[in-house]
Parts: structure tokens; C-alpha cells; sequence
């Protein structure tokens, strides 16, 4: 699907706008899976397992690939403008203001940052769990998330070591369903 780089820098924009406190993976996919369907569940996984490998962050790598991937390089660059240029914009007013009223402990701002941290998470859990019935769809699927987790999340080994480990295995899984 080919969409005009105008088009991707609105919808992008109103990402970049409504994305706070993390969960921008979740607006992305609700935004070109389910509300525009731009994208499959499964061509969005896709291009979110491949950013999340990538230096940088995951949100503006994502947006830059989805942005090329619906409209060249002007969309590409139309996505990376449209999800960064409000955020940044807002973070710079957020801290000048933090900085001159949320530095005393108990302050107002300090407990807003509470309620924003936990509604991130609460979004990035619900995004997951719905996105972890379409990416484990078989035993080798669970077995290299069951091997991420343990080596990243329990055994905390440098990320380039478990990419290392886990990516040939993941090839050696999928090389003949790819032929």
C-alpha cells in the first residue's frame, strides 16, 4: 500500500501528540493496524521486531520504517518529523516547568509523574500481551522468547550477546518456511 507522505506526516503527527510516557509502539500499531490498516498485525510485528534490534530508539526507528515501508523517503522522513517534532517540543516546556516546580520532594509534579509512569506501563503490558498471540504461534516461537527472556530478563546478559545467540538460532528455525 502506497500512502502520500501529506497524509503519513498528519497521522504520525497525531501520534507524536497523544504518545506520552511511552506505549508509542502501541500508538503506532493502533494508528496503522487497526484504525487504518495500512499494515497487517503480523507485517507491523515484523517491522517492530527489527527496530527493536536496531541502536536508538525503538519508537522513532519504528516510525522512520513504517513511514518509508507506506511512502518512500518522503514518508519516512514525514513519519520521523511527525512523531518527534511534538514530543520534543512538549518535553523541552515540560522540563523547563519541571525544573522550576517539580524539584521538591511531594511536589505536585513529582506525583503527576507517578500516574504517567503507570498508565505507560499499564498501555505497553495490554499492547503486549495482545501482540504475544500473534508472535507466538509456534513451539520455536516460544522457545526463542522463552531464551530471550532468560538470558535478557533473568541471567541480564548484554543485549549484543543475546542477539548473538538468539538470532542464528532464529534463522536456523525459519530458513525453510522463507523458501
Amino acid at each position: 500500500m502506497r500512502v502520500p507522505w501529506p497524509k503519513l506526516l498528519g497521522a504520525f503527527l497525531y501520534v507524536g501528540f497523544t504518545a506520552f510516557g511511552g506505549g508509542g509502539t502501541a500508538h503506532l500499531y493502533q494508528l496503522v493496524v487497526v484504525r487504518r490498516g495500512w499494515l497487517s498485525e503480523r507485517e507491523f510485528l515484523e517491522a517492530a521486531a527489527l527496530c527493536r534490534i536496531l541502536p536508538g530508539p525503538v519508537f522513532a526507528n519504528l516510525a522512520a520504517h513504517l513511514g518509508t515501508r507506506l511512502g518512500g523517503i518522503p514518508g519516512g522522513v514525514a513519519a520521523l518529523i511527525g512523531v518527534l517534532f511534538p514530543g520534543a517540543s512538549l518535553m523541552l516546556a515540560l522540563s523547563l516547568a519541571y525544573f522550576h516546580l517539580g524539584t521538591q520532594p511531594g511536589s505536585s509534579a513529582a506525583e503527576a509523574l507517578r500516574g504517567i509512569m503507570a498508565s505507560a506501563i499499564g498501555l505497553i503490558l495490554a499492547t503486549t500481551l495482545h501482540q504475544a498471540r500473534i508472535g507466538l504461534d509456534s513451539p520455536k516461537a516460544v522457545a526463542l522468547a522463552l531464551w530471550v527472556f532468560v538470558t535478557y530478563g533473568l541471567f541480564h546478559w548484554p543485549l549484543p550477546m543475546v542477539l548473538l545467540s538468539a538470532v542464528p538460532v532464529g534463522v536456523a528455525f525459519y530458513w525453510r518456511e522463507s523458501r
